[in-house]
């Protein structure tokens, strides 16, 4: 008989050390944990599920995440944990592995599709970020171990108070009420703040602290529930008018109850599978009196698109665009429109910048937002991230989209610096007067014999003549 030896990361905290036995913890059926940001969660996770395959014979075991490629995290760390090839059967393309000597199974699953889980008895499961996921998946689970009594265990950051604060509320009271009986607990709940992570240096958790809105510091870092859970707390409380009939690839709305005046346009370009957006607010009333959102097309329709939606407007004071990633690209043809407009490179500070400023005008309602489906659901799954090196990074949920939003940052940004703070109508005329809106060497008298132009120019002449469509 061949014996296995596996080595596994040491436990960075008392709270790891309890994720990483939790599947072969004699009587423990539910395990909820809290966990703040790079507390180590998957790592731990990953440790302990993999010690439950080991230890059983003709077993199957699952990692569910909220989308598929997700599971691909649990996926990779699980294959450095568990005995490579032969010993392990690793299928990449289902995401699965097989211990063929004791006849036990790992898989890794989307929970986008709770009923998929249902069927033959599984021996445990870890439910990664829960919060983010449907209630139903739980049950789906639940269903699936009711025989075995394998373990479930949750873990998450949270989320506001949703189903899995719920659930991590009941789990505590049932472990101190057996704590207070002397017994052991079937179900437990933890809370996993990133300081327990001995590796999250405490530079970079102040730095968190002084960069982000308290309670947005407190659920991230901190693993605390709060009442919203959402980085844009309150924003239904900015929406007017009723639901918008707006629906498909493309979508396009104008105040109808607008009697003109100056505004602001943000532009979001669309980079492979997303979405370019326009958005554009009257910087008198902060109202959100525009918005067009498409995708699939080329830039120079694109803008075609921008200039046909501006000229809705009485009068553009600027667009402000994102250029991340484009150079000069896009300034480069915007310069052949009449348009007013400035480049934005993304930064992670930058963004975590206008972020702030739109959370805060959120949360003061000093906006006026339009009910629209889409971009009810960006502000939603909008959450703060950390990448590899620990800086904080502002994003969708993977697998969503933030088209609208990183639009809205770029107007919003745009809203408050040019709103209106008592300057007369010539500060901003004059104001406008001087954007680099047109190409170099450009004049009034352009209309002068000049040289012939390029294709390219010739296409955003032609808008002047062009109807909206």
């Amino acid at each position: 008989m061949t014996t296995i030896r596996i080595k596994t990361p040491q436990p960075l905290s008392n709270i790891q050390n309890v994720i990483m036995n939790a599947w072969v913890t004699p009587g423990l059926t539910e395990l909820w944990v809290a966990c703040g940001t790079k507390f180590g969660k998957s790592v731990g996770a990953s440790v302990g599920i993999s010690r439950g395959v080991l230890a059983m014979h003709g077993g199957l075991f699952r990692w569910v995440a909220p989308i598929y490629s997700q599971t691909k995290i649990g996926f990779k760390y699980c294959k450095k944990i568990l005995p490579p090839e032969p010993y392990s059967d690793i299928n990449k393309s289902d995401l699965s592995i097989t211990i063929p000597t004791i006849d036990t199974r790992l898989e890794f699953k989307s929970g986008k599709y709770p009923e998929d889980l249902e069927g033959e008895g599984v021996h445990g499961y870890a439910l990664d970020e829960a919060a983010k996921m449907q209630r139903q998946v739980y049950d789906s689970a639940k269903t699936t171990v009711s025989i075995t009594r394998g373990p479930i265990v949750a873990f998450s950051t949270p989320r506001g108070k949703n189903w899995f604060h719920t659930k991590c509320m009941e789990a505590k009271d049932e472990m101190e009420w057996a704590i207070k009986r002397g017994q052991p607990p079937s179900k437990m709940f933890i809370t996993a703040p990133s300081t327990a992570n001995s590796m999250v240096s405490a530079e970079a958790v102040e730095d968190a602290r002084r960069s982000l809105p308290e309670r947005l510091f407190r659920q991230y870092y901190m693993a605390e529930f709060i009442d919203d859970g959402s980085v844009f707390a309150g924003y239904r409380d900015c929406l007017f008018g009723e639901e918008l009939p707006v629906e498909g690839a493309v979508q396009r709305w104008f105040d109808l109850e607008y009697s003109g005046g100056t505004v602001v346009v943000g532009a979001d370009w669309a980079k492979t599978q997303d979405y370019t957006v326009f958005t554009a607010f009257d910087i008198v009333t902060h109202r959100l009196v525009g918005f067009e959102r498409f995708h699939k097309t080329k830039y120079t329709e694109a803008i075609r698109k921008l200039v046909l939606f501006c000229r809705h407007f009485a009068d553009v004071l600027v667009v402000r665009h994102d250029k991340t990633g484009l150079g000069s690209v896009i300034d480069d043809q915007l310069a052949y429109t009449d348009l007013p407009f400035e480049g934005v490179v993304f930064t992670n500070a930058n963004k975590a910048e206008m972020v702030g400023q739109l959370i805060t005008s959120v949360e003061h309602r000093s906006l006026n937002l339009p009910w629209w489906p889409e971009m009810l659901n960006e502000f939603e799954a909008f959450e703060v991230q950390t990448n590899a090196i620990g800086t904080m990074v502002y994003g969708a949920t993977p697998g969503k989209h933030d088209d609208i939003i990183s639009s809205l940052l770029l107007s919003h940004s745009a809203l408050l610096q040019y709103s209106d703070s008592g300057a007369d109508i010539n500060f901003i005329d004059d104001l406008k007067k001087s954007k680099t809106g047109t190409p170099e060497g450009n004049t009034e008298g352009k209309d002068e014999k000049a040289p012939a132009i390029s294709p390219i120019e010739q296409f955003y002449r032609a808008i002047e003549d062009d109807d909206d469509d």
